[in-house]
């Protein structure tokens, strides 16, 4: 797939994307795909929050602690994501930029958007347990995995950045 592509892909997901080509624009670009992610995972902590609801409601406490967890996880991640050092200067302020690299930028975003639907996929999961709460307890400890999982593909977006 091509860089223009690639480009075109992340603009369906984060429209007003300029891409990281131009170099004016490349940080605005990397702060807003990490504020789009940053949006995304405060949308999933809203769901769970309608789901603590539920169950406070119905006097079933002892999925909160659960439940609480992820919260607490979405909040981190969103954390770390908005508040990530706006780009990396080495790659940012090359003069010129290197292709590959922008083409693994994008590839990688993409990515990381294609892992937020993984997450709201484990949302649903959790939303349709509501009559069994072993099974949901369950299914929140493979949530949090995945959320680990998530911040380390993240965290690893700076390798590309830095190299």
């Amino acid at each position: 797939m091509s860089i223009a592509q690639k480009l075109e892909n992340l603009t369906r997901l984060i429209p007003g994307v300029a891409g990281y080509q131009d170099k004016e624009n490349s940080r605005n670009t990397d702060k807003t795909i990490r504020l789009r992610l940053t949006e995304e995972l405060l949308k999933l902590k809203g769901y769970l929050e309608e789901e603590k609801r539920f169950y406070t409601e119905r006097k079933k406490l002892s999925v909160l602690p659960h439940l609480d967890q992820i919260a607490s996880k979405l909040d981190q991640l969103g954390n770390l994501i908005k508040y990530a050092a706006r780009g990396y200067r080495s790659f940012f302020d090359t003069y010129k930029y290197d292709l590959k690299k922008i083409q693994r930028l994008y590839e990688f975003d993409i990515g990381l958007f294609n892992h937020i639907a993984i997450l709201q996929n484990g949302i649903k999961k959790v939303q349709k347990l509501r009559k069994d709460i072993v099974k949901l307890k369950n299914e929140s400890y493979k949530f949090n995995l995945e959320l680990d999982r998530f911040k380390d593909t993240f965290n690893e977006r700076k390798e590309i950045l830095i190299q």
